[in-house]
């Protein structure tokens, strides 16, 4: 099966940021942390707004140019052809998932109505199908996960980067909040999934995003 995303390689990641990045990083999250060590020191959770980290990443990739916001589905840009995707979520020491980031948001309700009525079709039409179609417009789209682990707070980076956008409504999961479409990444990294309540699609990253050397790049030792 060819998924719409594939992910990246660290030397493919690497070619992307730049070979300064994970230098660059370091120092940009330790000016957003400094001055909030003191509360984490007393066991304070952490708590970034989505810009802090697509500021970060922006600001450490030379001639990088922040586009966040909502002003579109890029956060960060590089000359005119490439558009990176930031997330930010979070891992658990035993678990096998991270939290959810949101990948597209359609407020159109039509969708829970679909969604009750389990016609996978509407659903894809309206979430899958309209992230297809933004993703499309962009020469060269990636999409950029900090992995932020809950207890040290060190991060690591894993990405992905799109390779068939043509892909249709294929086998698919319902639960009783979501559905998820097992052809748009491989399973082995990520679950894809709508999520009914917020409609959103929404993606989920896998172990392997942070425990497999080839994939992951680690970039902020707390």
């Amino acid at each position: 099966m060819t998924y719409c995303l594939s992910p990246m390689t660290t030397t493919e990641i690497g070619n992307l940021v730049g070979a300064n990045f994970v230098t660059n990083f370091q120092k940009e999250m330790d000016y957003i942390l400094k001055p909030l060590r003191r509360y984490i020191a007393i066991g304070r959770p952490l708590s970034l707004g989505k810009e802090i980290w697509e500021y970060a990443v922006s600001d450490s990739i030379p001639g990088a140019v922040w586009n966040g916001a909502g002003h579109s589905m890029i956060d960060v840009k590089i000359g005119n052809n490439i558009g990176i995707d930031v997330k930010n979520v979070r891992k658990e020491e035993k678990s096998n998932l991270t939290t959810e980031a949101s990948v597209f948001q359609n407020f159109n309700q039509d969708a829970k109505t679909y969604f009750a009525q389990q016609n996978s079709q509407g659903v894809w039409g309206i979430h899958v199908q309209g992230w297809l179609d933004k993703i499309s417009t962009i020469k060269k789209y990636y999409m950029l996960n900090i992995v932020r682990d809950k207890t040290t707070l060190d991060c690591s980076l894993c990405g992905f980067k799109v390779v068939n956008t043509k892909t249709v409504l294929d086998e698919h999961r319902y639960t009783k909040t979501t559905v998820k479409f097992h052809n748009l990444v491989d399973p082995d990294f990520a679950d894809i999934h709508y999520y009914n309540s917020k409609t959103r699609l929404e993606i989920k990253l896998k172990k392997k995003c942070w425990t497999d050397p080839k994939y992951y790049l680690p970039v902020y030792k707390f």
